[in-house]
């Protein structure tokens, strides 16, 4: 079981994929079937190394001449002992992201063996994609709470985060875009907690 300092400090990252719309007054609607919609698009999962290791991590990476537009990730045979710390999408505000890696580490000591898969939902490159990062305020306070904002006249169309400093011992809370059924996302707030506080 990890001991926990109660003066750590910790931050919350919060990542964002967005893409660039041009207002032309028409209104768009999904073709059908919904991968239509977004050409290209198709799902690549990687798993990590299945051992008793207090931590693993993997990346998924998207097929050449893709690009990544979602992520997810799934934990295999911790039985509820294990937490995501990252769920990091590469690229930056210049540059397309192309896989996502996925981190996360035992909450008490385990036994069995255990992995991580990263999911990378890629489709063909979509103009004006880029990765937005905001990171919050590191500190000893046991709640972090941080919200990555597309540019102006960009929608969002996938999430990530990344807790830093907290090795294995923070707990992300809320992962919440906003918007709605009538309006685009354009931002998502990642909250966490530190856990185990003593």
């Amino acid at each position: 079981m990890r001991t926990q300092n109660t003066s750590r400090r910790f931050g919350a990252r919060a990542s964002v994929l967005v893409l660039g719309l041009v207002a032309t007054g028409a209104v768009l609607a999904p073709a059908s079937p919904a991968s239509a919609a977004v050409p290209g698009l198709v799902r690549v999962a990687a798993t990590s190394v299945s051992s008793s290791a207090d931590y693993h991590s993997v990346t998924a990476t998207c097929p050449v001449g893709k690009v990544l537009t979602g992520t997810g990730y799934e934990l295999n045979g911790v039985t509820g002992e294990g937490i995501v710390d990252d769920l990091r999408p590469n690229g930056g505000v210049a540059t397309a992201p192309t896989a996502v890696t996925v981190g996360a580490y035992e909450t008490e000591a385990f036994a069995g063996n255990w992995s991580v898969t990263a999911y990378a939902i890629c489709a063909n490159p979509l103009p004006g994609l880029v990765r937005v990062t905001t990171a919050g305020v590191s500190n000893s306070v046991d709640y972090r709470s941080v919200t990555a904002t597309c540019p102006a006249g960009k929608v969002l169309t996938g999430t990530g985060y990344e807790l830093n400093g907290v090795t294995g011992e923070g707990v992300v809370d809320d992962f919440r875009p906003n918007g709605g059924v009538a309006t685009a996302p354009t931002a998502v707030t990642v909250g966490a907690y530190e856990s185990g506080r003593r």
